[in-house]
């Protein structure tokens, strides 16, 4: 029988990978480096999730590889991949501290990439590592939606307990009560419509909040790349070394 599939524990990483992104902007020194690397490790586990969790399912192997290619012509997407790697394996990311002036007046640290075992893509080049992490998370978010629009009823339990999805995955209502530990028959019992039936399965199971994958997807940077200062020349300077 066919095991209903559902994005939810990607849908948490994406979550996680939020919130240590968020937490990139309030903090600097080694606090900024530790929620860094709890970042990268975070957004490399939502893509390994997904493919983890519907490898079997037919036809994603082929999409994935696709999707695989798009990536490994994106170097911002290929450069985040490697820090992760780095970071877990070999040490700490480069990177360069830059502490400017809000307009209320007060000072805050701003950090750029600076490079490790190869140079800095050019689109990140004096970029705000907390921008440049939200960023790439929003294209992370993006997979996620086009795997959905791809496998609609791979996506979530409750998309998949429909007419529509039980058909197209093969499934049967009889099925759902054996996925749900109800005895056989269970459905049959009360004198209801279909329709209610089905109601009454999908509020069983948990469903993915895909309007927060959609806001993760559509964020748009604060901050552009510029040159103001003698300590931006620098982390620019380095980040291509």
């Amino acid at each position: 029988m066919t095991r209903l599939k559902t994005l939810i524990l990607v849908e948490e990483k994406l979550l996680e990978a939020e919130y240590f992104a968020n937490r990139l902007r309030q903090l600097s020194g080694d606090y900024f480096k530790y929620e860094l690397n709890a970042f990268l490790s975070a957004a490399r586990n939502v893509t390994w999730l997904l493919q983890k969790e519907m490898n079997e399912v037919a036809g994603f192997n082929d999409w994935w590889e696709n999707c695989q290619k798009e990536k490994r012509k994106d170097p911002v997407m290929v450069f985040f991949k490697e820090m992760r790697n780095f970071s877990q394996k070999e040490g700490q990311v480069s990177m360069v501290g830059i502490q400017k002036l809000e307009s209320s007046g007060q000072f805050f640290w701003s950090y750029r990439f600076a490079g490790n075992k190869k140079p800095v893509p050019a689109q990140l080049l004096n970029r705000d590592i907390a921008e440049s992490c939200r960023e790439h998370l929003s294209k992370l978010a993006s997979i996620v939606l086009e795997f959905t629009d791809a496998f609609p009823y791979h996506s979530c339990f409750r998309r998949a307990v429909t007419p529509e999805g039980l058909n197209a995955l093969g499934l049967r209502l009889s099925d759902v009560e054996k996925i749900l530990g109800f005895e056989r028959g269970w459905i049959s019992v009360a004198n209801i419509s279909q329709k209610e039936i089905f109601r009454i399965l999908r509020e069983r199971f948990d469903g993915v909040n895909f309007e927060e994958i959609q806001r993760i997807a559509e964020y748009v940077p604060e901050q552009n790349a510029t040159i103001s200062t003698p300590s931006d020349l620098l982390s620019e300077e380095l980040a291509q070394n």
